[in-house]
């Protein structure tokens, strides 16, 4: 089958989410299909970046370039259509007719579009197609505004609205739609939604695996995108509130910040016992050094690939329920779950007590990653849901 595959960013590197997804998705699928890749990227693409996804993923690349101007534009546009400003910024009326042209010349037999973001690039065409919500952004938007000061939180309640809307109106343009977890599917709240159908994220189990490198170790670790507003407010909360009250009982308690864009105020929870690296190019180094993942993430949706990765590579977790719903791991077992500060310290200090508890943790959380959270399994159900 020719597949022509739309993302809003070049899928390369691998420092955020929506483009581990792509990029993994795209090298499954280049296994059994010929696929076409078209990309939008607001400025050049680094060669280096490009020619390992043309050598992993597909020979065929087409690179849409974005203006500075043309993206404050067209999300201007998006405000006086009442449309979401994540969809505003990532459209184009130029990219819209090169990916038109493209589609003429490639004559895929099916489209898979990226994110509501892409979804206005395939909403026209006659050709089968497929959209990725992904997660489910407008409730992962509404909960932003929950947590924001009142001057802002009306501008993320508008935008939760604006995208509620839309992820209703982009349903009926495809043929077929996709989700990373049954948590997110069911906070589409539109009829046909049920119709949504779960492809997970995976993990690269051999390239994630456990190992001795001998590096020194932290006590607490947190890996993510660091300009990510969810994680920024994970952070805070576990340096100023949760790792407080670990060193109440382990006072010598270290704790490691590791991922790319570090934001002005993750920079400025670096001090005595808290390092924030910034982004690596091995992200594996973060965690051989940290003892435990602690994640105690209250906004966003989605599977967490960082709790997948830190699992895949022994490394026992501490996070919310709103995590695991996603990941379905059994707590306890496979993961440790907390909600409030005092919990969550309660749960790390048992876990570096307990050598008993870590090794169980940790064995039963990898066994978990490498029988449920495969990529080559995540290639097989897209691959069958193009077929339908």
């Amino acid at each position: 089958m020719k597949l022509l595959v739309i993302t809003p960013r070049f899928p390369y590197p691998l420092e955020r989410g929506d483009k581990l997804r792509a990029y993994h998705q795209i090298r499954q699928l280049s296994k059994q299909h010929e696929v076409t890749l078209v990309a939008l990227s607001e400025g050049p693409v680094d060669p280096e970046a490009f020619s390992k996804v043309s050598r992993d993923c597909c020979e065929k690349i087409h690179v849409i370039s974005r203006s500075r101007l043309t993206t404050v534009w067209s999300t201007l546009l998006a405000v006086l259509r009442g449309q979401p400003l994540q969809v505003g910024y990532f459209s184009s009326a130029a990219a819209a007719r090169q990916i038109d042209q493209i589609i003429a010349d490639e004559k895929p037999d099916h489209i898979y579009c990226q994110l509501i973001r892409t979804a206005s690039f395939g909403r026209n065409s006659s050709i089968p197609r497929t959209l990725d919500y992904q997660d489910a952004f407008s409730a992962a938007m509404q909960r932003r505004s929950e947590q924001s000061p009142a001057w802002l939180a009306w501008v993320f309640a508008l935008e939760a609205r604006r995208i509620a809307r839309y992820e209703e109106q982009a349903f009926g343009w495809f043929d077929s739609q996709v989700i990373i977890s049954e948590q997110d599917r069911d906070l589409l709240l539109f009829s046909g939604s049920e119709q949504v159908q779960i492809v997970r994220n995976g993990v690269d189990t051999e390239f994630f695996s456990p190992r001795d490198s001998g590096t020194p170790q932290t006590d607490l670790l947190f890996v993510g995108n660091m300009g990510y507003p969810p994680n920024v407010n994970a952070v805070t909360r576990l340096v100023t509130e949760i790792l407080p009250l670990v060193r109440e009982v382990r006072p010598n308690a270290d704790l490691l910040i590791a991922g790319a864009r570090p934001s002005k105020t993750v920079k400025q929870l670096e001090g005595p016992g808290v390092e924030v690296s910034g982004w690596l190019d091995d992200i594996r180094i973060a965690y051989e050094r940290g003892r435990i993942m602690v994640v105690p993430l209250v906004i966003g949706a989605g599977l967490q690939n960082k709790i997948l990765e830190a699992m895949s590579m022994g490394v026992p977790c501490v996070t919310t329920e709103l995590v695991n719903r996603a990941i379905g791991a059994v707590p306890g077992e496979e993961i440790l779950i907390a909600s409030t500060p005092q919990e969550f310290a309660e749960q790390t200090l048992r876990l570096l007590g307990s050598p008993a508890l870590y090794e169980k943790v940790s064995a039963q959380g990898l066994q978990l990653v490498q029988s449920r959270f495969s990529w080559q399994a995540v290639g097989d159900t897209l691959s069958s849901t193009f077929a339908h």
